[in-house]
Formats: C-alpha cells, structure tokens, sequence
C-alpha cells in the first residue's frame, strides 16, 4: 500500500468521525459530568476510562454477518491508524471474523490502574474486559485454546477475562489509543 493509499485512508477514517454541523465527533474521552460525580475518578480518568470501555466494546461486539473492520479506528492515534493501514489490519478482522464465523459479546471490564506521564498528556491502562464469544466454528476454538496453553479453556458461551494494556495519548486534546496488547485469557 503506497503512502497516498495510507494517507486517503487515514483521512477517510478521520471524516466518517465528522458529525453534520462539520465538526470532529469527539464524543469518545468525553467525560459525563454525572459519571464524575459517582467516583473519586479525575475528569481525565474519567475520559480514559469511557474510551477503554468503547475500544474493549468495538473490538468484542462483533459478528461476522455484519461486520465493520474498523469500529475502534475512531479511538486511535493518527500515528497507530497509519500503522494499521500499512498491515491491512481491516481486511485481516474481516477475514478471520467470517472464515471462523465469530460471534463474540463485550460483557463487562474492570479497571485495575491508570498511570499517568509525568506531563499528563499520555497515560498507561490496564484492565481486564470480559467477553464472551457466542459463536464460532470449532477450529476457532481450537486455535485459541492452543494459543492460551489450554489452560482456562475457552468455549462457547462462556464468558473469559483478557488483560489489556493501553498506552493512550492526548491528540489534539482528545484521548486516543496509540497502542496496545492483551495476554492471555482467563475464566472470569
């Protein structure tokens, strides 16, 4: 993919997040001024944790029947939608969501810590996101138990923990993702 392609792209991903008036969407790491109040949480925490519950929901309510292959792109950085370009990361979800026909369910996540840069303009995540996956076909199943050492078999129907870890950034004063990885997957 040339970097014209890549660059189209990243633009395209960027107006689709336009609301009508022309303005960016930015409603991912907008806090709710109610949530705030329930928590002892900063606003920024507050931000952070709304965008890491949209990332775990966009990347776990999937089903191969109606699939969109970039539901999170919205909550990156532009530097990590450039790299997800050049890997042709959309047309590797599609693919592996319908040739193992997935059907999966965000369920819930749990906050274990937010770390802060010393210039409080990037942060660290870790939280656990439990998932389900409704359906899939058994070689799915089978690839993912393999992967995970067999310990804490995954099967359908039956909810599992994965730890994610986020590094999340200020981009024009909005929260994004500008990386992440997961381990290994645990029984709730």
């Amino acid at each position: 993919m040339s970097k014209l392609n890549i660059i189209q792209k990243v633009l395209e991903v960027i107006q689709e997040s336009t609301v009508s008036d022309g303005t960016i969407n930015n409603n991912c790491g907008k806090a709710d001024s109610r949530a705030a109040t329930l928590t002892n949480d900063t606003e920024d925490e507050q931000l952070i944790k709304g965008l890491s519950r949209d990332f775990a929901k966009a990347i776990n309510n999937r089903d191969f029947e109606r699939l969109d292959g970039r539901a999170e792109y919205h909550l990156y950085t532009v530097d990590h939608l450039i790299e997800l370009f050049k890997n042709n990361d959309e047309q590797s979800t599609i693919k592996l969501f319908i040739e193992n026909k997935i059907k999966s369910k965000y369920e819930d996540c749990e906050f274990l810590s937010i770390t802060f840069s010393v210039d409080l303009e990037q942060a660290e995540v870790v939280y656990n996101v439990r998932t389900c996956v409704v359906s899939a076909v058994d070689k799915y199943f089978k690839e993912l138990n393999k992967k995970n050492n067999k310990k804490n078999r995954i099967s359908a129907g039956i909810p599992f923990r994965t730890k994610y870890e986020l590094l999340v950034k200020k981009e024009k004063g909005t929260w994004k993702i500008d990386k992440y990885k997961s381990s290994e997957y645990r029984n709730p």
